[in-house]
């Protein structure tokens, strides 16, 4: 499951719309994937950050209340290299303007 499709899921289980707390798991222990150690905290923090719903980011072990104060700090950027973002979507380019099907010679019989 991507960090995407956990914010669907936890959003599903809210009524589909942000509520309670998200916490991530299964991510940051060890460095197994393929993808950068970090990527999945940077995906969910965008997510999660544009669906408006709140999530908690602690340190391996720190404790925290979920009705509380949650941890949303970014703590692994200073122990990993910067990320490319992958996940990101693109920029939504200009769409080219509508050619008229007489301009069109498919048969090439002009």
């Amino acid at each position: 499951m991507t960090p995407a499709e956990g914010l669907r899921a936890h959003l599903d289980l809210q009524g589909g719309r942000p509520n309670g707390a998200l916490m991530p798991i299964h991510w940051g222990t060890f460095n197994l994937a393929p993808h950068p150690w970090a990527e999945p905290a940077e995906w969910m923090k965008d997510v999660a950050e544009e669906a408006g719903q709140p999530v908690a980011f602690p340190r391996a072990g720190e404790p925290f209340e979920p009705a509380g104060e949650l941890p949303s700090e970014a703590w692994w950027r200073g122990v990993s290299a910067p990320l490319a973002h992958a996940w990101r979507r693109p920029e939504v380019a200009e769409a080219a303007p509508p050619v008229h099907r007489e301009e069109v010679d498919l048969a090439g019989e002009r």
